[in-house]
């Protein structure tokens, strides 16, 4: 059940990260919370090079939640089995 929590923790974080990727490609515009936004317009390779960087994030961290996520399902599967 502790790994059923962590897969759904992290993948609100990845549905939460992808929906700040897919809102910058909309807008062309890199929230940038602790300083001045980033443009895609005024630093292009800036704001691509940092866009891939978190969309190499959240899909690395979609896959770690699915991997965690077929553990628990596996676990819990195996848990009512005969030998258990």
């Amino acid at each position: 059940m502790q790994a059923l929590a962590v897969a759904a923790l992290i993948g609100w974080g990845c549905l939460m990260g992808a929906t700040e990727v897919v809102e910058s490609l909309r807008t062309g515009v890199l929230n940038n919370r602790k300083g001045p936004d980033i443009l895609a317009a005024e630093q292009p390779v800036f704001y691509w090079v940092l866009i891939g960087f978190y969309t190499a994030a959240t899909l690395t961290a979609a896959g770690l939640a699915l991997l965690v996520l077929a553990i628990a399902v596996r676990d819990l599967i195996g848990a009512r089995g005969p030998d258990r």
